[in-house]
């Protein structure tokens, strides 16, 4: 198995999907694995691998990339599972670290935030990846090959936003660009009228 081994693009592309395929794959070789979660990433009341499908591989939560050491020295696996990469704290230190003692790892990860900006630990972790897959949905708009993850005008500005249709769509480029273009006029709109005292 190559390693690290990325499974990475906007969400509802399979990419989770694919890292629980890889997980069950490694027990039922009887390779000793672990996985680990983001302790944010509850969207679906587990702190288990789940996908969208409902399929799910049990998963230890974290927050920083030293506890995933930290458990990885207490047990040893062989092969170590990572979703939502993007969400841990130090996470690419982790990996590197992991790397160096030959422990495989397997990694699903959004690539872009909403706004199409890759996550800067992603961006050096594709650089260092030996294996990089790119996971693509389905537009909701037009059903071409979705590569960007579109959050919706209404739902909250943070970076990080955990959550799932009720905030973002899969779209393609052409689409996603479009729905940026229409939200950056709604933000202008809304500063002109607030400018004429109109808001």
């Amino acid at each position: 198995m190559r390693s690290p081994t990325v499974y990475c693009g906007p969400m509802w592309g399979g990419k989770t999907e694919a890292l629980i395929s890889a997980l069950v794959r490694a027990r039922i070789q009887e390779i000793a694995t672990v996985a680990f979660n983001p302790a944010m990433n509850a969207r679906y009341g587990t702190q288990d691998v789940r996908a969208h499908s409902g399929a799910s591989f049990p998963a230890i939560p974290v927050r920083h990339g030293d506890e995933i050491l930290a458990h990885v020295a207490k047990h040893e696996p062989q092969l170590v599972g990572i979703d939502e990469f993007f969400m841990i704290e130090g996470a690419i230190d982790a990996v590197r670290t992991l790397r160096r003692r030959g422990t495989k790892i397997v990694i699903a990860t959004l690539d872009m935030d909403s706004d199409g900006r890759a996550w800067e630990s992603v961006g050096d972790l594709l650089g260092i990846a030996e294996d990089v897959v790119k996971c693509p949905a389905v537009c909701a708009r037009c059903k071409a090959d979705a590569y960007f993850t579109f959050r919706r005008g209404p739902a909250p500005q943070d970076r990080v936003l955990v959550g799932a249709n009720e905030f973002y769509e899969p779209r393609c480029w052409p689409c996603f660009d479009e729905g940026q273009q229409a939200k950056s006029a709604q933000i202008g709109r809304g500063s002109l009228f607030e400018r004429r005292g109109e808001g």
